[in-house]
């Protein structure tokens, strides 16, 4: 009987610990707990076992970061000079994966792409792993630069410090485990980014050739046409360029070339 009055009290407590928690403590516990009770799997679990396993960490891992990515996003919306930044970093990105999507397409028919809107814009989107990959970087390269001065707001305990460097400073003490709860959320934050590039980067030379690949049986699928008013034309499917060139598409054996040719139209 003591030994079970014992376990109910320390079942207790921790069940009163995590009711103190609010969500995003909740999901780091979790997390910890799915981490722990991996590592212990794995001494278990077949080879197939730990791979789907660590997929749905992978996957919990990937809501932690987003429920985090969403919080923060909200911080910085809420102030004017965030509306700003945040409007210049969507510009930005937006047009470097519309030139990115252009390059390809320039790459693979030799002509200009803006022939292909419709493959632009698709193209574009699938470039936005590879833009995510691009700022988990940037996140870990600000993270790291930053590190001594997340230092110093976790751990120096001076408040009227930390208002005279840091203007705006408002202190958090007051909330539950709030130093632990940063330290854990910007090692986590930054272990993802490492984590994300390094895989991104492991797959990237595939990724590509599925994006070549794709995007041009895109372009001759969608953005091409089996007649023209031309004769005298090899063979392929027409994608009109200027009122005096065509481009052509052959495909011989799922390879597709791409030429462009001069149009003689036809006369009645």
């Amino acid at each position: 009987m003591p030994n079970n009055s014992g376990f109910k009290r320390a079942l207790t407590k921790i069940i009163e610990f995590y009711k103190r928690l609010d969500i995003r403590q909740k999901l780091y516990i979790n997390f910890i707990i799915i981490i722990m009770s991996f590592a212990i799997g794995c001494i278990f679990f077949s080879a197939e076992e730990r791979k789907v396993y660590f997929i749905l960490v992978v996957i919990y891992w990937s809501v932690v970061v987003i429920f985090e990515s969403v919080s923060i996003y909200k911080k910085i919306y809420a102030h004017m000079v965030g509306k700003v930044l945040l409007l210049i970093g969507f510009t930005l990105c937006t047009n470097v994966s519309l030139s990115i999507a252009g390059v390809i397409i320039n790459d693979i028919t030799t002509v200009a792409p803006s022939n292909f809107p419709h493959s632009l814009i698709l193209i574009s989107i699938a470039i936005i792993p590879l833009m995510t990959a691009a700022i988990m970087l940037v996140i870990y390269t600000a993270i790291f630069i930053t590190l001594p001065i997340w230092g110093f707001i976790l751990f120096v305990y001076d408040n009227n410090l930390k208002k005279i460097l840091f203007p705006g400073y408002e202190p958090q003490d007051g909330s539950f485990l709030y130093k632990t709860t940063k330290f854990i959320q910007v090692l986590l934050l930054g272990i993802y980014c490492v984590f994300f590039y390094s895989f991104f980067h492991s797959i990237l030379d595939d990724y590509t050739k599925f994006l070549y690949a794709k995007s041009q049986s895109f372009i001759y699928t969608f953005e091409m046409y089996g007649k023209s008013p031309c004769v005298g034309l090899p063979p392929g499917k027409v994608a009109f360029i200027n009122d005096e060139h065509v481009l052509i598409a052959q495909n011989e054996n799922e390879r597709i070339n791409f030429i462009t040719r001069e149009c003689v139209y036809k006369h009645n």
